[in-house]
């Protein structure tokens, strides 16, 4: 009995003789908010884990975003915040705040400022909590501000940037993280909530040019 012979790319027809959804996909969207001074390192293999022992349980507990999977995330959180507040000036805190907060101004259309927060010395009555240092710069007066991290565990690092914020005068101060931890600090906007450890495609290391750990917030993504 004669069968249809299916032309490989033109997908399987449908039992109405046309072709399958997956035929009539749109052409992905360039990626349109990664900064254009940002370098894209190409992505190696991730190192493979020793053998000879079952490292499915570790396998499972590591995520990878390649950068067309941080473009969509960016893309749908500038949308969640565009609902819901108007961003006037976003910071981006260094170093992975920086590649987050440079995209979503970019996405949302407003001023970016790369900032970097520092650890100094514990404080002697909480040594549990570490003192954070840093300056915002004064454009931010009156302003409603975007304060952006990579990751959000503790919100240590978000606390202060926000806190410095208002001491330059921001009118309001929200903050947004790419992945928030379930059981830590819950920033106002996140495009993932996972335990999972994320491997960004900024961590993987360049194959020329400097290294990008030591990024001057000031020269980088804005």
């Amino acid at each position: 009995m004669a069968t249809k012979r299916v032309v490989p790319g033109k997908g399987k027809p449908s039992k109405k003789g046309k072709p399958s959804p997956k035929s009539s996909k749109k052409k992905a969207e360039k990626l349109v908010s990664i900064p254009s001074d940002v370098v894209l390192a190409p992505q190696a293999e991730a190192p493979r884990m020793p053998t000879g022992r079952d490292q499915s349980r570790q396998r499972s507990s590591v995520k990878e975003l390649s950068w067309a999977d941080f473009d969509r995330a960016v893309q749908e959180m500038a949308r969640a915040i565009g609902k819901v507040y108007k961003v006037e000036s976003v910071v981006g805190v260094a170093h992975g705040g920086v590649f987050v907060g440079g995209a979503l101004s970019s996405a949302l259309a407003c001023e970016f400022f790369p900032v970097r927060i520092t650890r100094r010395s514990r404080d002697r009555s909480d040594v549990n909590k570490p003192q954070l240092s840093g300056d915002l710069p004064r454009e931010l007066k009156g302003r409603r501000v975007l304060i952006v991290d990579d990751v959000a565990a503790s919100g240590d690092t978000l606390e202060m940037a926000s806190t410095l914020a208002r001491k330059v005068g921001a009118r309001d101060v929200k903050t947004a993280v790419m992945v928030a931890r379930p059981e830590g600090y819950a920033p106002d906007f996140c495009a993932l909530s996972t335990s999972a450890f994320i491997v960004f495609p900024w961590d993987y290391e360049p194959v020329a040019g400097a290294d990008r750990s030591d990024v001057d917030p000031d020269q980088a993504g804005a």
